[in-house]
C-alpha cells in the first residue's frame, strides 16, 4: 500500500514515466544492435521505409512543438501568476539556518547580513504569498514540504540575488523547509517551519 501511495505523488508519477521511457529506449537500442549485423537483403523494403522518414520527422517535430507550447503555459513565470500577492515573505538562507519574516511594505532588505528573521513563521491559509528568497553566504535551495513529505514548491537562494516564489497554502498545518543544495557538513540540520492557519 505504501508503494501505491508513493506512485500517486507527482514525483512518483514522474519516476514511473522515466522508468518506462528508459525501458523503451533500452529495448529499441537492443533491437537495433541485434539486427544491425544482418546483411542488407531487402532493398525494396528499405526504399519504402525511407519514403516515410520525412513525414515521420515532420509529425514528431509537430508533437514536440505543440507539447512545448502547452507546457510553457504552466511554468511559474510571472506573466502566468495572475494573482497579486496578499502577503510578502522575505527569506534569507545562511549556513545553516533559514531566516523568515513578513515584509509589511512588500520590499526586500538592502543588506541580507543584517536581516532579522526566525526559522519558524506563521502564515495564513488560502492567501497568495510571495516569497522573496536570497542567501547571505553560499547557494542554498528553499524547499517547502507538506506533512506527507511531498515537495510543494522550491527556488534557489543565491547570494546577491532575489528569487521570487509565489505559493498558496490551501490546507492549514505545519510545513517543513529544507535546503536542497549541499552547503556544508551541517546541511541536514538547515530546516525551518511554516505554520499555516
Amino acid at each position: 500500500m505504501h508503494l501505491f501511495s508513493i506512485l500517486l505523488t507527482i514525483q512518483g508519477t514522474a519516476a514511473v514515466i522515466s522508468l518506462i521511457g528508459a525501458v523503451v529506449v533500452a529495448g529499441v537500442v537492443l533491437f537495433v544492435v541485434s539486427t544491425s549485423h544482418k546483411p542488407d537483403t531487402d532493398h525494396t523494403a528499405k526504399t519504402k521505409v525511407y519514403k516515410f522518414r520525412g513525414k515521420y520527422f515532420a509529425g514528431l517535430l509537430a508533437v514536440i512543438v505543440v507539447g512545448f507550447a502547452l507546457s510553457m503555459a504552466t511554468l511559474p513565470y510571472p506573466q502566468f501568476q495572475k494573482d497579486a500577492p496578499d502577503q510578502t515573505v522575505v527569506v534569507v538562507g545562511s549556513q545553516w539556518m533559514w531566516k523568515m519574516a513578513v515584509s509589511d511594505d512588500g520590499t526586500v532588505p538592502a543588506d541580507v547580513a543584517k536581516f532579522k528573521g526566525t526559522s519558524t513563521i506563521t502564515l495564513p491559509a488560502n492567501k497568495t504569498l510571495k516569497f522573496w528568497v536570497s542567501a547571505s553566504d553560499v547557494n542554498h535551495n528553499y524547499a517547502i514540504y507538506d506533512a506527507n513529505g511531498e515537495l510543494l514548491a522550491q527556488t534557489q537562494a543565491m547570494p546577491g540575488y532575489w528569487n521570487a516564489l509565489q505559493y498558496r497554502f490551501s490546507t492549514p498545518g505545519t510545513y517543513t523547509i529544507l535546503c536542497l543544495e549541499y552547503c556544508g557538513a551541517p546541511h541536514t540540520v538547515m530546516t525551518g517551519k511554516i505554520n499555516v492557519q
